[in-house]
């Protein structure tokens, strides 16, 4: 069976994520990434904070796109592991 991996980047992909997974798109999963601690998640979607995955403690989340193109590439293999965890376990195939 064919899976869609929805995967939002920052606050506007977060609430994207969440509008899709509340209307039930069918045959997806869901998981974002940001700047922020994800308190209010509760349709269960994966949240993973790229300031802690970095390591950092402390940072001031902002809205500048190139603030999460740095974090995000100082972690490019993380990334790589959390998709390909959520493509296993998830049965995710290519078409």
């Amino acid at each position: 069976m064919n899976m869609i991996l929805v995967i939002g980047v920052g606050s506007a992909g977060r609430e994207t994520v969440k509008h899709m997974k509340s209307v039930g798109i069918p045959e997806a999963d869901y998981i974002t990434f940001g700047c922020f601690e994800d308190i209010d998640n509760k349709n269960d979607i994966p949240h993973y904070n790229l300031i802690h995955i970095n390591g950092f403690q402390g940072i001031s989340p902002t809205h500048n796109p190139e603030v999460f193109k740095r974090l995000a590439e100082n972690v490019e293999d993380g990334i790589r592991e959390i998709l390909e965890y959520h493509l296993e376990n998830h049965n995710l195939t290519e078409d």
